[in-house]
Parts: structure tokens; C-alpha cells; sequence
């Protein structure tokens, strides 16, 4: 369903919550496996409240094969703007084993 919006409307998202939500568990999991993990069934994620239109926040959480925890805390800035930036840190048992702009197969952004 369509709704009408007014003149006065909230500016709109470049990078939606749920866009950047299904984005971050199919890339964690696919970064993870190049760091040598394997993630089992997949990331659950949520939307956390966004602090401005400008942020959105995600973050998941899933659990290796060798039964680990492992976060995923991803937000977008700017994400009204034409060009976000991004970071995602992942965590497996409460370790940092990547942080980084981008994540996933076709990543350009790395240091």
C-alpha cells in the first residue's frame, strides 16, 4: 500500500533498515567463512532504535559450528545521503575478528 506523503515528509532512507539487516547476516556469514569460520543456520538480526533518520543500526547474532557465539554490529551513516559510510565489527566469543567498511564478496573499501 502506497501512502501519500506531504511536503513536509521526513527525508527518505538511501539505505532502508531492512536492506541493511538481510545485507549484514548474508555478508557476516560469508566474510566469517573467509576468516575460517563456519556460521550454523544462518544470523538472526534486528533493527536497534536509530539515534537520527541519518543512522541505522543492525545487529545480529548467530552462533560456528564449534558452537561460539557471534555478533555483528553494523550501522550506516549518512544513510539518507546518496553515499553511507559503513562499519560492521564482528565478534566470535566476545573477540573482534574483523572490522571493516564493507563486508562480503566484491568488498572495494578495504584499508
Amino acid at each position: 500500500m502506497m501512502l501519500p506523503l506531504a511536503a513536509c515528509a521526513a527525508p527518505v532512507r538511501k539505505v532502508s533498515e531492512s536492506s541493511l539487516r538481510n545485507a549484514t547476516a548474508r555478508a557476516a556469514t560469508e566474510e566469517m567463512r573467509g576468516v575460517g569460520y563456519t556460521i550454523k543456520r544462518g544470523m538472526r538480526c534486528r533493527t536497534l532504535s536509530a539515534d537520527a533518520m541519518s543512522v541505522v543500526r543492525v545487529q545480529c547474532s548467530g552462533r560456528t559450528t564449534l558452537e561460539e557465539p557471534v555478533r555483528v554490529d553494523a550501522v550506516a551513516y549518512d544513510a539518507n545521503a546518496a553515499h553511507p559510510r559503513q562499519e560492521f565489527v564482528i565478534k566470535v566469543s566476545g573477540r573482534e575478528v574483523v572490522r571493516t567498511r564493507c563486508l562480503g564478496q566484491g568488498c572495494q573499501d578495504r584499508p
